[in-house]
């Protein structure tokens, strides 16, 4: 795999988790809240698994969004170089 595939294939994942990510954390924030709310089915799962779902998927975001950012150093440097220290090179 050359260096552009794996940067694309890094961000297209990077973006389907975090899209899954803030899917299942907007769907536990509106979840209600209270005695017998983890009985409540939607889309096939309780409270209980879509917490399950959330965590596991931000996990996996986790050393994806780090292996995105190691691969970009370069840009990432770049960008602190422009923005914080005020530098143009």
């Amino acid at each position: 795999m050359n260096r552009l595939s794996l940067r694309a294939a890094l961000f297209y994942f990077m973006i389907i988790l975090g899209i899954l990510s803030l899917v299942t954390g907007l769907i536990l924030y509106v979840w209600p809240h209270g005695f017998r709310s983890g009985r409540q089915i939607f889309g096939g799962f309780d409270k209980e698994e879509w917490s399950t779902i959330h965590t596991y998927v931000t996990l996996l975001l986790v050393p994806v969004l780090v292996a995105h950012i190691t691969e970009n150093r370069k840009c990432v440097k770049l960008y602190f170089d422009l923005t914080v220290k005020g530098s143009n090179k």
